[in-house]
């Protein structure tokens, strides 16, 4: 479900900057294509990540990598996963989340999941802890502006001189930008601000939790929640359902629990995790990602 929120002026905002710029811009273009405005760099070469439902036995990829290049060529690419399953907002939100989490602040990412390619959606350039994040309005970046914002989100207005084609925005407009950025170019010019982007209807479990959802079924059949560490007050005693099933109490980690028998613990990025010692959990427990969660 998408909860959509009208679009309102935003008054008195100051510029969004640019954390791999500095503030001391030199006279004219640096020689990028379509660039207005020139910076200074930082030494550190920029890392952009990218994050989509392509696959990776098409050219898609590698057709956004070159328009990134194109306007960065010093930009370190990093593919975060290009196997969201086809279309699955969500799991992107979840992975992109991630990886604005792991390359902390002055990295950029491209996400793209986008299904409404060509149609009315907007495009989203945000800025969440001191990062860039370029992809479709549709809920993308939902999981990341309330677990690590919120942030700032502007509509995407820049176009490129030769018309874009309606059905791949990601390498004609989104990877462009995200080169632009990368090199150090000001937002303010390429788009214009907003009160808040597309959010799907997923949010961490405020405190104190004791019931949440499986929001991500990962490679291994783990299956994680919306509860963070932080949103109980303790685990002692306490014990986990999904469903019918009954999970048991926490453990620390997988091999605290005897091989094949079902545990709950909270993973690598603090959220609590539904899995089976040598085994998937989303196989043997027929979970699902909307499955309930009860914590008592």
């Amino acid at each position: 479900m998408l909860i959509f929120y009208p679009i309102m002026a935003a008054k008195h905002k100051p510029p969004i900057q640019n954390p791999l710029a500095r503030n001391k811009p030199h006279g004219g273009a640096v020689g990028v294509p379509g660039r207005s405005i020139g910076f200074e760099m930082t030494s550190k070469p920029p890392i952009v990540t990218l994050t989509s439902d392509f696959g990776l036995s098409d050219p898609y990829v590698a057709c956004m990598k070159a328009a990134i290049l194109r306007y960065c060529p010093d930009a370190v690419l990093i593919d975060v996963t290009h196997n969201v399953p086809r279309q699955d907002i969500l799991c992107g939100s979840i992975s992109l989340e991630r990886a604005i989490d792991g390359f902390g602040p002055g990295a950029v990412h491209l996400a793209v999941v986008d299904p409404g390619v060509g149609g009315p959606r907007r495009i989203l350039l945000a800025q969440i802890r001191g990062s860039f994040i370029v992809c479709p309005d549709n809920g993308l970046i939902s999981w990341a502006w309330h677990r690590l914002g919120p942030g700032t989100a502007s509509e995407l207005i820049w176009r490129p001189a030769r018309k874009a084609a309606d059905t791949f925005h990601g390498r004609d407009i989104m990877a462009p930008v995200a080169g632009m950025l990368a090199s150090g170019e000001s937002p303010d010019g390429l788009s214009r601000q907003i009160d808040l982007p597309v959010l799907l209807d997923i949010a961490p479990v405020r405190p104190p939790a004791k019931s949440g959802q499986i929001i991500h079924i990962d490679h291994f059949g783990n299956a994680t929640t919306n509860v963070a560490r932080e949103s109980l007050r303790s685990m002692h005693k306490l014990s986990v359902r999904v469903g019918r099933k009954q999970v048991g109490r926490f453990k620390r980690t997988y091999i605290d629990a005897a091989p094949g028998c079902p545990l709950a613990l909270f993973g690598s990025s603090g959220l609590l995790e539904i899995a089976v010692r040598d085994g998937s959990a989303a196989k043997q427990l027929g979970l699902r990602v909307g499955d309930p969660v009860v914590i008592k």
